[in-house]
């Protein structure tokens, strides 16, 4: 009893962090696309963004939704072939590979959140876009959106820090 209340539990954290993940993901998606209609009228700049939003949530939440649910499909593969023969070494694989895909994704989304980041500033502050202008715009990106969250970062930890002292 015990044991399916943590798998609960523990089901529950992971769908809520994949959302959130969703949900960051979509909107630097969304923001990408005004990016391109910038200078193009606001019927544009609205049905572009409304059919990019649409479809990056769709399927974003589809690829995460997919992910979320690898190891209880392997389980079943397993369950059902009475872990023998190849539908159960498909189940184990779907089963062992999911901590390795949600690595991977984990380091390749924060290396993306960086860009896209970076980029926002570079393109949208006069100053940063003309910074150093012999520095290629990839590395200046990655540092610029560094920056930014190791800003914020900084900034987060110590408004806990002040919140928690003062209750």
């Amino acid at each position: 009893m015990e044991s399916e209340e943590n798998n609960s539990e523990a089901e529950k954290i992971k769908v809520k962090s994949a959302i959130t993940t969703d949900f960051i993901l979509s909107v630097e998606i969304v923001i990408i696309a005004l990016g391109t209609v910038l200078n193009e009228s606001l019927t544009i700049q609205i049905l572009t963004v409304a059919v990019v939003a649409l479809f990056a949530t769709v399927g974003v939440y589809g690829i995460v939704a997919l992910i979320v649910r690898m190891d209880d499909a392997g389980y079943k593969l397993i369950k059902r072939s009475n872990d023998e023969g190849a539908v159960s070494k498909l189940g184990h694989l779907l089963v062992n590979s999911l901590p390795v895909v949600i690595k991977v994704l984990a380091v390749v989304g924060t290396i993306a959140l960086i860009l896209v980041s970076g980029g926002i500033f570079e393109h949208n502050i006069d100053y940063l876009h003309h910074f150093l202008p012999q520095v290629p715009s990839l590395l200046k990106q990655i540092a610029y959106g560094a920056v930014a969250g190791l800003t914020a970062v900084l900034l987060m930890t110590g408004g806990k820090k002040i919140f928690a002292k003062s209750k």
